[in-house]
């Protein structure tokens, strides 16, 4: 089960993931109202937020483990 993490380095891992894709969505988005796109490897974009993200939620990976 996944729970939000308790440990320093998780949770600042979990919120700078957090934080990262919820910035590309709004950026994505006010692109979009502009009528422009992300042109240059828009996917790379989502990956370092999503990987933080994972890193921080996910018991596998997390850094610190969790009790």
């Amino acid at each position: 089960m996944l729970k939000l993490p308790k440990k320093p380095v998780n949770a600042v891992l979990f919120y700078v993931g957090t934080l990262g894709l919820l910035t590309q969505v709004l950026v994505s988005f006010y692109l979009l109202t502009q009528g422009r796109t992300m042109d240059w490897h828009w996917w790379f974009h989502w990956l370092a937020p999503t990987l933080c993200l994972l890193w921080g939620i996910i018991p596998r990976l997390q850094l610190q483990k969790e009790d």
